[in-house]
């Protein structure tokens, strides 16, 4: 009987296998429309051209991947593509262009034939989601007969040459003897003419960046390496990258057994994932039980954008820190625990705080809370604006005054260093909560007051009464039977993270 078992047993594993992978193939279908080229911008090369003389000179058209493309990308990297019974992949892009107020020249008789498909390099397995299309002179012999530019680049001072690019996009499947071929719609616009607009790269890259995953791994020779994974970079960002000829690089730091932060230099280019050697941070014979910490950001060198007039490197925000073998927090209290364990498992508690979590803490650091939070709950990165203040730059405070959660202090000023009140902190989270889930009833109507009501500021209430209603805040005990509130007492920071660890879990019941 046992052996029947065992046999029936094995059958059951076989099918199982069998007819799983059939299912898995037939669940892929790839898109039948794709989105057109991302973040277009355009350089132009030859600047050394003198008038009336030949010489070679093109257009450089950056761009990056739609949602569609990425998804077909990773369907090939993974091998569903394969096992839906496709093959032959090919991405490329196609370029058209028009000088001033002609025709684009894909309006032109014999389009078909000139047109020139550039490889996309698009490639899953390496985070590589940028690319460019190329044109030379000799692709504009409708407007220029012998390929020769009259003037050289100065003939741009009085002319405008348009581009636009397109996603093209074939494969054939096997199992049904068919081609299947794609084309995007056209991309946005853009132009190339010596008075254009100068971006302002140090505008474009200051935007956050974020950390996804960082492991330490070995090669086949044994020698460490970390591994990183990076979310998909701000527009802005990718269009800087677009207009400086893919000239975003990455710039890693680490931190070994608590030491000092050291930088490992610039790594090109802009990818979500990408490798640093760390043979020289770390003991190759027992880098398994190494303590660590990183985090990056992207660099610029302004000569790759001369229009801007300016030299040397600007950066990005630092990413999030990713650690190994550290503690999530220290010096939090035994009564706090519970909470902050959970707080950690949710990612809330920063860099900024988590060596002393009983410390008082700062508008800055709750600002920084607060955001993680927003950030957290949406799965979005919040984004700065054009709020600035003079005594700060971080770029968390930047980012929680443009969603409102944050207001300065008068002359232009945030006072980062001054201490949060307990009646602050319920109001920016109640302000959080209402950017997170604006539809929600925010009502305090008949919610029982502290015995100090009196001490909270009218424009704190709203917050104060509805984090309380909620039990997001407690009062600090009681007074002839009612709860106490201390609104301008100072918050801890276990105190800061765990309220927002209440908050994110108010909506996610």
């Amino acid at each position: 009987m046992k052996k029947r078992i065992a046999i029936l047993t094995f059958v059951l594993t076989y099918l199982i296998s069998i007819l799983s992978f059939p299912a898995f193939a037939v669940n892929y279908v790839p898109p039948t429309s794709y989105g057109v080229p991302q973040n277009v911008g355009v350089i132009f090369n030859g600047d050394d051209l003198d008038p009336g003389e030949s010489g070679r000179w093109s257009f450089d058209i950056g761009l990056g991947a739609s949602g569609e493309i990425r998804a077909l990308t990773e369907a090939y990297e993974d091998g569903r593509f394969e096992a839906a019974g496709y093959n032959s992949l090919n991405v490329s892009v196609q370029g058209d262009y028009k000088l001033d107020n002609g025709k684009w020249r894909s309006e032109l008789p014999g389009y078909d034939d000139w047109v020139s498909s550039s490889y996309c390099e698009f490639d899953a397995s390496t985070g590589n989601w940028v690319s460019n299309w190329n044109i030379y002179d000799n692709y504009f012999n409708d407007v220029f007969p012998e390929e020769i530019l009259p003037g050289g680049k100065s003939y741009f001072d009085n002319h405008t040459m348009h581009f636009r690019v397109r996603f093209t996009v074939d494969f054939y499947n096997e199992d049904e003897s068919k081609d299947y071929n794609y084309n995007s719609a056209w991309s946005q616009e853009v132009s190339y003419t010596n008075s254009q607009k100068v971006e302002d790269p140090q505008a474009l890259i200051n935007h956050p960046v974020t950390l996804l995953s960082a492991e330490l791994k070995k090669y086949d020779d044994g020698k460490p390496y970390l591994d990183f994974m990076a979310g998909i970079a701000n527009d802005q960002i990718q269009l800087l990258n677009s207009i400086s000829n893919q000239r975003i690089c990455t710039n890693v730091w680490i931190k070994v057994d608590g030491g000092t932060w050291v930088d490992t230099g610039e790594w090109m280019f802009m990818k979500e994932k990408f490798t640093v050697d760390a043979i020289d941070y770390f003991n190759a014979e027992n880098f398994d039980a190494a303590v660590y910490e990183v985090k990056f950001r992207y660099s610029f060198d302004y000569k790759y954008y001369p229009a801007a007039g300016k030299s040397g490197y600007i950066y990005s925000p630092f990413s999030n820190v990713i650690s190994h073998g550290m503690p999530a927090y220290e010096g939090g209290s035994s009564w706090a625990t519970t909470e902050l364990d959970k707080a950690s498992e949710y990612g809330l508690i920063t860099e900024r705080i988590k060596a002393n979590m009983s410390q008082k803490t700062t508008r800055e650091e709750f600002a920084e809370i607060a955001v993680k939070l927003y950030e957290k709950y949406t799965g979005k990165i919040a984004t700065t604006g054009s709020i600035t203040f003079t005594d700060t730059t971080n770029p968390e405070i930047l980012k929680a005054a443009n969603m409102g959660l944050v207001s300065g202090v008068g002359n232009n000023k945030y006072a980062p260093n001054d201490l949060v009140t307990r009646e602050q902190m319920a109001s920016i989270l109640l302000r959080a909560l209402k950017v997170i889930n604006p539809n929600a009833d925010f009502s305090i109507v008949g919610v029982t007051t502290f015995i100090d009501d009196d001490k909270v500021e009218k424009w704190a209430r709203e917050g104060v009464y509805y984090c309380y209603k909620e039990k997001i805040v407690t009062g600090v005990g009681k007074v002839d039977g009612k709860d106490k509130f201390d609104a301008d007492g100072n918050a801890t920071r276990e105190m800061a993270v765990i309220v927002c660890k209440r908050a994110y879990e108010l909506y996610k019941k």
